[in-house]
């Protein structure tokens, strides 16, 4: 593999206008949120595409605004959350990381068993303050398709959208990324039948055009194929928590000093971060300090 290429997030428009897309490289990300929550295969499906998702609708967003995802099915897996942002940061956790399933008919990694029925949940946190959540039924837990109903019906935005994270025998994530197309306003029927075409014209799924090693540019040309493309704007992508040892201390603080008092016994704490799975110790002088400041 060619060791220049890395996670990206292109975005652009597609037949003079009609259509907006957005193409992510997400090997990468996807491959270190594995290695830090030491996940199964099908968990590892999930989460990864469920990241991509993030950030394949965090590309609309700008400066400090970001985006949360979550899953809340009935499956095994108990559920995932996503976080991301206009910066290409993303990171997530599912609840059941060590989940294990057999191959689905098509075998295939079954994430849509694994997730479940139940509902996607959409919130965004805007630069003027403003936070809103919108939530739609699950269509299929497959991802990309609760994406795309999410998209129509809490947006009124017809889109498409693939979503894809391959990951080998041994665990490894040989290839993850993903594709969303939104058609704008007073897009053409025939621009919707050349989109519609395009996509079902794929004869790989495109986790595995990026498994190839090809650069995002590659991965671009293949799904857009002959459609006539601009690219309007490249940002890097990365899994990146925003945790912190003093942040995890806040959240100590906020129990109050009774709710303290059992931790303050023990004369030291480990806390360990959803998210990233990072784990911040801390030792009894620091426990004692946090302490005097709790209310």
């Amino acid at each position: 593999m060619n060791n220049d290429i890395h996670d990206e997030i292109w975005v652009g428009t597609l037949l003079d206008g009609d259509a907006r897309w957005v193409v992510a490289r997400t090997t990468d990300l996807v491959a270190e949120a594995q290695k830090r929550h030491q996940m199964a295969p099908v968990a590892t499906a999930a989460l990864g595409r469920l990241m991509t998702g993030a950030l394949l609708l965090a590309s609309s967003l700008k400066g400090e605004e970001g985006i949360t995802i979550r899953l809340l099915g009935d499956g095994p897996l108990g559920g995932a959350v996503a976080v991301g942002n206009a910066q290409g940061e993303v990171r997530g956790y599912v609840h059941e990381p060590l989940l294990d399933l057999p191959l689905n008919k098509a075998g295939k990694l079954d994430v849509g068993r694994a997730v479940g029925r139940g509902e996607f949940a959409v919130s965004k946190s805007l630069e003027n303050g403003e936070n809103y959540t919108s939530t739609v039924p699950m269509v299929s837990g497959e991802i990309a398709e609760d994406l795309v109903h999410y998209l129509l019906n809490s947006e009124q935005v017809p889109s498409a959208a693939l979503l894809g994270v391959l990951v080998e025998k041994d665990y490894h994530v040989a290839g993850a990324a993903g594709l969303l197309i939104q058609l704008l306003p007073g897009a053409s029927e025939e621009s919707i039948g050349k989109i519609e075409q395009q996509i079902q014209s794929l004869s790989q799924g495109i986790s595995k055009i990026t498994a190839e090693g090809v650069s995002i540019e590659e991965i671009v040309q293949k799904l857009l194929g002959d459609l006539p493309y601009h690219v309007l704007e490249k940002r890097t992508a990365r899994f990146q928590c925003s945790c912190s040892k003093e942040k995890v201390g806040t959240t100590l603080i906020s129990l109050g000093r009774e709710g303290f008092k059992e931790i303050l016994e023990d004369k030291k704490a480990e806390l360990i971060c959803h998210f990233c799975n990072e784990h911040y110790y801390f030792n009894e002088e620091e426990l004692i300090a946090l302490y005097e400041q709790a209310n």
